[in-house]
């Protein structure tokens, strides 16, 4: 087996470092290196060794990110190769055999990075489309392989390119390129639960789609019969569609973004749904006060806002956030109707949330009661705390 790069650097870890990297924790920081060998470039396999010399792990080296090596192994020696990264694809994949037999969904998550041990790189497919994400420089050099990896494995129509903001300005490919198979000449759609959606993997948030979202957006569809729903940070409105396949009586989604309202609205008629449908593009707090003042009531509110805390520094404001957020979401709600709070803030832990989401309830005087609480989906499961982001909360109040 070759290595995946001839070019290799030595780093000798610091104590801090080799702890990180013994827990495989897959990001090692300049102040986890107590010496390296040479400078090196992105992509360069890093083979990681303890003050004794001793084989501690590898990874791939990004001299343009303060994560200065993306680990991808640790413990006994191995050939960073391209068999070796076809063999950790493979498994990726096969961890989510559920979904891929599920006709009923067509578009789920292939490899979560550094959660799959494949640190800085993403996978999503949308039906035939195959869309690649990567989040470092290290694997910029190697994308002829994963490429050609990708293509054995999963056999795609297409692949589509895309890259984090760090990552595009080092790239001679420009981001939503399709860099293999056929160009999309026609719009792509997908299938969730039976539910269709048009997606955008070329220039859409992500890689086209939120899809971590499925088993929540399937809990409130199930809440949904029969209830006035407002779905806020709607998006293309992942949430308002499972309200209507649920059996809602009306809709109402909220977003700051016309094109995505716009977005949703051909998403509700590519599935023919009848369900009244009210897009309301605003400001989420001052859209959702109007609403509050003019007296309106809903069964259900969703509540499923992007990161609030994108640095460590914005932590004290996300918990202000997401009190105000979910306080006006209370006061929307009708007697015996449902909150359905999310938060995607890694920064903020599950615990964190999910009290400040309960102090909200405490504090309205109502009664209410939890209902459930959830975490990632199989193919989006956390493997280190930094990866685990994702929760969510549905209270219902007498």
């Amino acid at each position: 087996m070759n290595p995946l790069s001839a070019n290799t650097v030595s780093v000798i870890l610091s104590s801090a470092g080799l702890k990180a990297v013994r827990r495989n924790h897959p990001w090692l920081y300049s102040k986890g290196i107590e010496k390296i060998n040479r400078q090196g470039n992105s992509g360069d396999i890093a083979v990681l060794y303890d003050n004794k010399r001793k084989f501690a792990g590898i990874g791939l080296l990004d001299i343009h990110s303060p994560i200065m090596v993306r680990v991808l192994h640790s413990g006994k020696p191995i050939t960073l190769s391209k068999e070796w990264l076809s063999e950790k694809i493979s498994e990726s994949i096969v961890r989510r055999a559920s979904l891929i037999n599920d006709s009923s969904t067509t578009g789920y998550r292939l490899v979560n990075g550094e959660n799959d041990q494949l640190a800085g790189i993403v996978a999503d497919i949308y039906e035939n489309t195959l869309v690649i994400k990567l989040d470092s420089t290290c694997w910029l050099p190697h994308l002829d392989k994963l490429t050609n990896i990708f293509i054995s494995l999963v056999h795609p129509e297409r692949i589509v390119l895309r890259m984090s903001r760090s990552v595009k300005e080092f790239s001679e490919i420009a981001d939503g390129t399709v860099i293999f198979g056929t160009k999309i000449n026609q719009p792509i759609t997908f299938t969730e639960n039976n539910i269709q959606f048009y997606t955008d993997p070329a220039e859409g948030q992500k890689t086209g789609f939120f899809l971590d979202q499925r088993n929540n957006r399937l809990i409130a569809g199930k809440l949904s019969k029969g209830l006035n729903v407002l779905n806020v940070f709607a998006y293309t409105g992942g949430f308002s569609l499972y309200a209507a396949a649920g059996g809602a009586k009306s809709v109402a989604s909220l977003d700051i973004s016309k094109p995505a309202l716009e977005a949703c609205g051909d998403n509700f008629r590519l599935n023919g749904f009848r369900t009244p449908h009210r897009l309301i593009c605003g400001d989420a707090f001052e859209e959702m006060e109007k609403l509050r003042k003019n007296g309106e009531k809903f069964g259900m509110v969703i509540v499923d806002p992007p990161s609030f805390a994108r640095k460590q520094s914005d932590v004290n404001g996300a918990f202000k956030a997401y009190e105000k957020v979910n306080r006006i979401a209370v006061n929307l709600i009708e007697k015996g109707g449902i909150l359905a709070a999310a938060s995607c803030s890694a920064r903020v832990s599950a615990e964190e949330f999910f009290n400040i989401v309960l102090k909200v309830c405490r504090a309205s005087g109502r009664k209410f009661s939890e209902l459930e609480r959830t975490g990632h989906a199989i193919d989006h499961t956390a493997g280190f705390d930094e990866g685990s982001y994702l929760k969510c909360i549905f209270v219902r109040f007498d």
